[in-house]
């Protein structure tokens, strides 16, 4: 096994930067770094992080297993597809990639959480200070709508202007996400899922299927044959990993991706709505201005007003 050292050295953005095995896309503002990572391995690689003094990293992954371990306690686990994990206050992690498989994840720094939100320090370290191994570096469950927050954090590099009001925005929303989440976790009364292992990754499949063709015909229907679930297992497992239906986040998507359509390109409604699969201008225009309280032309002309 291929093994990389990567020790933390400094308390500035700049120089904390986490250098990796794969070169990533990497951005930041003020304290906070965001690192995206894709890569394949041929053999088993590794590689060390250490947190800020009084900061944070966050990690999330988006597709192989990556197995954690520390050196500086007894605590292994498996991160797995669309599962999270948080390191403090100068703590370190192993990150382990086994051979002959594809990696995507992204690693969010955070030098001085107070530059964050008033998160509650004890809150916070909770799950690191505790003395149960099944709580000490909570994972989760595979986190569908928190992903949604990743891919979008990720996204901003593309922008024509790196605004650190989003980055800053984003990684409260993330951490933020990530503590109700074990809050949950923490509180059994709030404990709701109940799917298998495998129905999981089937949902998985089908938010990637979504993604990959939300400009075709897309039903429940085709969902289900696609998974080989039940329209109630289907719907159940949308409502506990994402908080909505099936019919919902595929509308939703398609319309995130319709305004990113008429901010980027030089598109007209009528094309913008068959990019996005669907063929009704007036039905695209009702969620449209649902959503973001402006019709869709006056969206575009308000776009085009700000930026000419």
């Amino acid at each position: 096994m291929n093994q990389i050292s990567m020790p933390a050295t400094a308390d500035s953005a700049a120089s904390h930067k986490i250098k990796h095995l794969m070169h990533p896309e990497e951005f930041s503002c003020d304290s906070i770094q965001v690192s995206e990572f894709e890569f394949s391995t041929d053999t088993s690689k590794r590689h060390h992080i250490e947190s800020p003094k009084d900061g944070l990293v966050f990690i999330f992954n988006l597709k192989s297993d990556i197995q954690c371990s520390s050196t500086s306690r007894n605590v292994q686990i498996n991160l797995g597809s669309f599962q999270s994990i948080m390191i403090s206050e100068h703590q370190n992690i192993h990150l382990i990639y086994p051979a002959k498989a594809d990696y995507h994840f992204c690693i969010l720094t955070v030098t001085h959480l107070a530059d964050l939100g008033n998160f509650k320090a004890n809150f916070l370290h909770a799950n690191f200070d505790s003395k149960s191994s099944d709580e000490c570096w909570y994972t989760g469950i595979p986190n569908i709508k928190l992903s949604n927050f990743i891919f979008d954090l990720m996204n901003l590099k593309h922008s024509t202007a790196n605004n650190q009001h989003l980055i800053m925005g984003y990684a409260n929303i993330i951490i933020g996400s990530k503590l109700a989440e074990f809050q949950q976790y923490t509180d059994e009364s709030l404990q709701q899922v109940d799917l298998k292992s495998d129905e999981i990754d089937r949902i998985h499949e089908c938010i990637q299927f979504v993604r990959e063709n939300f400009a075709q015909q897309i039903d429940i229907d085709l969902l289900c044959l696609k998974t080989a679930l039940s329209p109630q297992k289907l719907q159940k497992g949308f409502r506990e990993l994402y908080g909505s239906t099936v019919n919902s986040f595929i509308k939703d998507f398609r319309l995130e991706k319709a305004e990113e359509l008429m901010r980027t390109t030089e598109m007209n409604v009528s094309e913008v709505v068959y990019s996005i699969g669907l063929t009704s201008r007036s039905y695209f225009s009702k969620i449209f201005r649902e959503k973001y309280a402006l019709s869709p032309n006056d969206y575009l002309k308000k776009f085009k007003f700000q930026n000419a």
